[in-house]
């Protein structure tokens, strides 16, 4: 039975994270239309972190810098702007020829899709557009990571984060302009992926303000469908013992 929409709200990405898992324990470990809400992209505690490294560590899965980098890659940024992050990233021997999976990474999709008309920088597109427009708009902006085709239609080794909707509000008096980001996922694993993915995702945001002049908002991120499939009872105790 497909549920209701359930949502779930978090000052901090960590805890956004907790909660759903929570949700899962209690519904057998599988839910349909979870909303989440991160109201700060800037916080985290570096002690959660720590135990959350350990545990997947433990439990021989990707680590959360492994899965936040696929996003985007927060330590490449230090001390580049935008424009020498893209090229970094995606030249020749880059950071995208050695973290890529077989379909690739969602910020080589965000910043060298390759479509039917070629390749596109999206978030360079968007950065621009927002720099350089007379007039900011609060849902001109989004970024599309699959392909048409086969990988929609594909229920494993294709992308599970779709879309991706930058939300701007315009300044207003003694206010910065704020971005926020709301996410689209068909599928998220709440084992190995998703406090991963929230971390990269708040990560983008922050960049992306940052680019922009403007002040990083809250991100929202819908998943379609949310579940854990391996290791529940460490799952279990782990999170019971935080």
């Amino acid at each position: 039975m497909i549920n209701e929409p359930v949502n779930v709200l978090g000052n901090d990405f960590q805890q956004a994270w907790l909660n759903v898992v929570r949700l899962l324990m209690t519904n057998h470990w599988e839910l349909n239309n979870v909303i989440v809400h991160v109201k700060d992209v800037n916080a985290m505690d570096l002690e959660f972190h720590d135990a959350m490294e350990s545990f997947a560590n433990s439990q021989e899965l990707l680590g959360p810098k492994h899965v936040a980098y696929t996003i985007f890659p927060h330590r490449l940024c230090r001390g580049r702007d935008a424009a020498a992050l893209f090229t970094d990233y995606n030249k020749r021997r880059g950071l995208y020829e050695r973290v890529k999976t077989s379909w690739g990474t969602y910020f080589r999709r965000m910043t060298n899709y390759k479509g039917k008309d070629g390749t596109v920088n999206q978030l360079g597109n968007i950065i621009a557009a927002i720099r350089d427009r007379k007039r900011i708009y609060k849902t001109a902006y989004t970024v599309v990571i699959q392909h048409p085709g086969g990988e929609t239609v594909r229920p494993l080794g294709g992308p599970c984060l779709n879309y991706l909707a930058i939300q701007a509000e315009p300044a207003q008096e003694g206010q910065s302009l704020t971005l926020g980001l709301l996410a689209v996922y068909r599928n998220h694993d709440f084992l190995e992926r998703a406090y991963g993915n929230y971390w990269g995702l708040c990560n983008l945001i922050r960049f992306l303000a940052r680019e922009v002049e403007g002040s990083p908002g809250p991100l929202t991120c819908v998943s379609s469908h949310a579940y854990v499939s391996g290791n529940k009872t460490a799952l279990k105790a782990f999170v019971e013992g935080l």
